[in-house]
């Protein structure tokens, strides 16, 4: 039920202008910025502002009571919704990278596979931390009231991270030791963020959606 779910949801949002053209945005930003790794980057930032967009088509589409009424639990709603949003972020992901080659090819800008790895791990990371921090709040009030925590949360938490790390003066040593790190403990870690952002996100959420009255 879960995939057959994460299908249907698909055919709900994903064929939308709006979600086409967020997909256009991340080729134009490693089109015209000369940045490499950049569009994975954006990718990432991408799929995370793009997790309320289901939510506000169920509200649109009153898909909610449809959902109440329809012989499917509401963990598996949780898991199939969880799936499209990765399935989209895996096309974001895979578009991402095309662009990236393409363009380091035509700029002749050198970029290893070890580069882009780390991208992809740590824009990974970003993904399964914006689900932890929105899918649970979209799940438990809907779009129309979770909307402003849901676009601040995630931004509130990465941009607070990094004054923090400015004004205390710890960056430059983190930095310092971040570039000791070997690659593959870098990949590693961002890979292991990802897939506890996503479990959280799935396991909180379904608790939340499961009192919530519909």
């Amino acid at each position: 039920m879960t995939a057959t779910f994460a299908r249907f949801d698909l055919m709900v949002w994903f064929p939308r202008r709006q979600t086409l053209l967020t997909l256009a945005f991340i080729a134009v930003a490693g089109v015209l910025l000369p940045v490499p790794g950049l569009a994975i980057v954006a990718a990432a930032l991408v799929a995370s502002l793009q997790m309320s967009a289901p939510f506000l088509a169920d509200e649109h589409g009153r898909m909610d009571t449809l959902y109440g009424v329809l012989p499917i639990s509401r963990g598996a709603v949780v898991a199939g919704r969880a799936l499209s949003l990765l399935a989209y972020y895996a096309a974001a992901a895979v578009l991402a990278t095309a662009v990236t080659i393409t363009m380091a090819s035509v700029r002749g800008d050198q970029i290893t596979v070890e580069l882009v790895l780390i991208a992809h791990a740590c824009a990974a990371g970003v993904v399964g931390i914006a689900m932890s921090l929105q899918l649970p709040i979209l799940f438990r009030v809907g779009y129309s009231r979770g909307r402003l925590m849901v676009v601040y949360a995630p931004t509130i938490v990465m941009f607070g991270a990094a004054w923090l790390l400015q004004a205390t003066g710890l960056h430059t040593p983190l930095l310092n030791a971040l570039s000791d790190v070997p690659a593959a403990l870098v990949i590693g870690a961002g890979l292991a963020v990802a897939v506890l952002g996503v479990l959280v996100a799935v396991g909180v959420s379904t608790r939340f959606y499961r009192t919530r009255e519909l």
